[in-house]
This record gives structure tokens, C-alpha cells and sequence, in this order.
């Protein structure tokens, strides 16, 4: 398992889900923000930002356990000139900053939708670019085909879609809301991503077609992901049950098709 890199797999992926949600969930809140049966209640919205913070937080935190020593976390920001790990460690520690101010405003004043909307779209699109920072560090590494290729930052920004929009959709479904085209059309951009850097990184020489994790991936995240859009406004989803049992799928195909990305690379030590 040490091959898969459990902690960067579950920050790379937890993080990005919670980029994505805080995007999704935004642009639904900004579209509806006139339509009174389209909002969720205060209760429901808290939760939700709640669920999304401890996502985005924890998922960050996760990178925390792949340090030799966790208590000097704080070096890693001295190399920013030129360290892409330096870069990507001041960059989720801003990004994080501003998307709990979001989760504390949109908390403490829910009925400020259009302020916390236009907050919240501006802390998902700045976390884009923060997503490839991450990219990066896995690209720049020429020796390893894997993971220098474009695939690296298409499918990263490929997850963020698919896991944010994709698991908004049965959750507000739960809430009995009414789903909008632009959370459909978002997790069909992300399972586009996420389908064109698995195309892309089986082309490339020593990728691992035949494994199960890859196979699970296309199962879990690009089949659950479109059958989520297709059934969007069926009433299947206002059962607790399967909404969340969707929600996980979705999540462990991304989290299989991460540890392959990492495993492909990291059973080939020595590796630098």
C-alpha cells in the first residue's frame, strides 16, 4: 500500500472534491437566489458548508502525514522561489483562509446569498489555479512519462468538477430541490476531464491498463457520474440512502484512480 501514497491520494482528491463543491454550490445559490422553493433552508445550507469545509480542511491536512516530520511542516513554505511544494503549501494555506471566512460568513448571515454566492465563486475559481500549482509538481518531473504529461492537470481539474458538481446534485436532490443545468453540465465537464487523462495516460509506456483500479474508476466515477446527471430529477434520490451511497461511489472511484496514478509511478523505485 506505501506504492499508493494513502496521505497525498486522499489530499490531492479530498481537496480538489472541496474546491469543486464550494464552485457548485455557489452557482446554484447565485442562479436560485430569487427563487424562494430552489434555496435550501438554514439549517440544510449549514450543513452543507459545514460538510464542504471539513472536506476541503481535513483533505488538506491529509499531506500533513506523507512528512517525515509532520512539526517542521512549517519549512516547506521556504523554497517558494523555487520549490512547486513550497508554492502549493502557501497556496492551499490562502486558499483555505479564504474559504473558511466563506463557510463563517455564509454560518453566521445564510440569508446573504448574494454577498456569500459571489464569495464563494470567487474562492472556487481561485482554487482552480491552485489545483494546478499541485499539477505542477507532478509534471515537472520529466523522468517519470506518467506524470509528465498534460493528463496530470486535466484530469486533477477533471476531479474537482466531477466530485463537486457530481455529488451536489443527489444531495440537494435530498433536500427535495430542484436541480439546475449548470450542475449537470459541470459533472459532464469533469467526467469528460477525468475520461480524456485516462485515455491519455494509457497511451503512454508502462501505464497499467489491466488493473483493477482503473477499471473500478471507469465504473465508479465516469458510469455513476452520468447516470447521477441522468437521473437528476428522478424521485430515487430523495432517499437518504441512495443519495449518499452515490455520493461515496463517485468518491471511491476517484480516490482507485488517484492511487493508481500514484502507484503506476512510486512501485518504480528507485524512482529519481
Amino acid at each position: 500500500m506505501h506504492d499508493y501514497q494513502l496521505p497525498l491520494v486522499l489530499f490531492t482528491v479530498m481537496s480538489q472534491w472541496g474546491i469543486g463543491a464550494v464552485l457548485a454550490l455557489s452557482l446554484y445559490q447565485w442562479q436560485n437566489q430569487t427563487q424562494n422553493a430552489a434555496m435550501l433552508s438554514t439549517k440544510a445550507l449549514r450543513t452543507t458548508i459545514a460538510l464542504i469545509w471539513l472536506i476541503e480542511v481535513v483533505g488538506s491536512s491529509m499531506s500533513m502525514g506523507h512528512l517525515g516530520d509532520p512539526l517542521g511542516a512549517y519549512r516547506s513554505v521556504l523554497g517558494i522561489a523555487h520549490s512547486w511544494l513550497s508554492r502549493e503549501a502557501i497556496a492551499f494555506v490562502m486558499l483555505n483562509g479564504l474559504i473558511s471566512l466563506w463557510a463563517l460568513a455564509s454560518w453566521v448571515q445564510p440569508h446573504a446569498i448574494r454577498r456569500n454566492s459571489l464569495f464563494g465563486l470567487f474562492c472556487g475559481v481561485i482554487g482552480l489555479p491552485v489545483i494546478l500549482i499541485t499539477a505542477q509538481i507532478y509534471y515537472q518531473m520529466q523522468a517519470h512519462p506518467l506524470w509528465h504529461t498534460p493528463a496530470t492537470q486535466i484530469s486533477f481539474i477533471g476531479t474537482a468538477l466531477l466530485l463537486g458538481f457530481g455529488s451536489m446534485i443527489p444531495w440537494l436532490r435530498l433536500q427535495g430541490k430542484i436541480i439546475s443545468n449548470s450542475l449537470k453540465v459541470g459533472t459532464l465537464v469533469g467526467a469528460f476531464l477525468v475520461l480524456v487523462g485516462l485515455v491519455m495516460r494509457t497511451q503512454v509506456p508502462g501505464a497499467d491498463v489491466a488493473s483493477l483500479l482503473l477499471w473500478w474508476q471507469v465504473i465508479a466515477s465516469l458510469i455513476i457520474g452520468i447516470c447521477i446527471v441522468t437521473l437528476s430529477h428522478n424521485t430515487s434520490f430523495t432517499r437518504t440512502s441512495l443519495s449518499i451511497i452515490s455520493i461515496l461511489i463517485l468518491f471511491s472511484g476517484e480516490i482507485t484512480g488517484r492511487m493508481l496514478f500514484y502507484g503506476n509511478v512510486m512501485a518504480q523505485a528507485p524512482w529519481f
